[in-house]
């Protein structure tokens, strides 16, 4: 029972983590559409703002993994791919039935031979989790969330503990 209530907090944080992605995407793409785009063009400004939303991306994921760490390789490569099939849903979805874009101009954002690094998004989301994980049980501490424990051995980290 205390493993179903665990599971279902991990996850409703993990998709809850997504929605805050999903702001950072659309606060990243407003920036690019209203201030960068006017002041460096339209191909330089959506190659630059895939690399900032790569960057807040995985600041998001480094954070919402010190709050609720992953506890295995495949819960995270789960999270990822959630994630990753959440964000295609919703761009696809939000470009067709809302925007009304015909399919080929939304998959121009996936033409690399145009040089288009658009899929680097959700190729990153999804292995996010996972990268994450590693570099913050790497970087050691409790359930690989990064933070050292302060107590070694039973003896204080503190000074005053001599």
């Amino acid at each position: 029972m205390d493993t179903d209530r665990s599971s279902r907090r991990f996850w409703a944080t993990w998709l809850a983590g997504w929605t805050g992605m999903l702001v950072l995407a659309l606060a990243n793409g407003t920036v690019r559409a209203l201030v960068v785009q006017p002041l460096v063009g339209e191909e330089a400004a959506r190659r630059l703002a895939t690399v900032v939303l790569l960057g807040a991306l995985t600041g998001l994921v480094w954070w919402l993994h010190g709050r609720c760490p992953i506890p295995t390789a495949g819960r995270a490569w789960a999270v990822g791919l959630t994630w990753a099939a959440l964000t295609l849903a919703f761009e696809f979805g939000w470009g067709g039935l809302v925007e009304g874009l015909p399919p080929a101009t939304m998959l121009a954002d996936y033409d690399v031979t145009a040089g288009r690094i658009w899929v680097l998004v959700p190729l990153w989301t999804a292995a996010a989790p996972a990268v994450v994980r590693l570099l913050r049980r790497a970087r050691g501490g409790r359930g690989g969330s990064g933070r050292r424990d302060p107590v070694r051995r039973g003896r204080s980290s503190s000074p005053a503990s001599g």
